[in-house]
């Protein structure tokens, strides 16, 4: 399977280690679309198109910014387009899953 991840950098909370985070959640067996992470083309917007096109599904990062922007919007009508299958995981869900793993990871660290 091939994810595709939309989420706006509108809010502060999604940051580049953020999105690293949530490659390592999905990337286990299969593929993951990040723009910020895997985005080394020169046009951009289309290499985005392209990825969503080809990817099954589509998850969409939910965080208090991102039905404000404009690429979200574009990314989810063309994601209902091509009849991907969505998934939307809150912002928060992924934060309280990321600070688990490093109090678990530190207390590991003590032992």
């Amino acid at each position: 399977m091939k994810y595709f991840i939309s989420y706006t950098l509108k809010d502060k909370e999604i940051t580049k280690e953020f999105l690293e985070f949530v490659v390592k959640l999905y990337s286990k067996k299969d593929s993951v679309y990040i723009d910020l992470l895997n985005n080394d083309s020169s046009n951009k917007q289309k290499r985005v198109i392209h990825e969503l096109d080809s990817s099954d599904i589509f998850v969409l990062i939910e965080s208090k910014s991102v039905y404000k922007s404009k690429w979200v919007q574009i990314e989810i009508q063309r994601a209902k387009l091509g009849n991907k299958k969505f998934k939307i995981i809150k912002l928060e869900e992924i934060i309280k899953i990321q600070n688990n793993q490093k109090t678990y990871k530190f207390k590991t660290t003590l032992s």
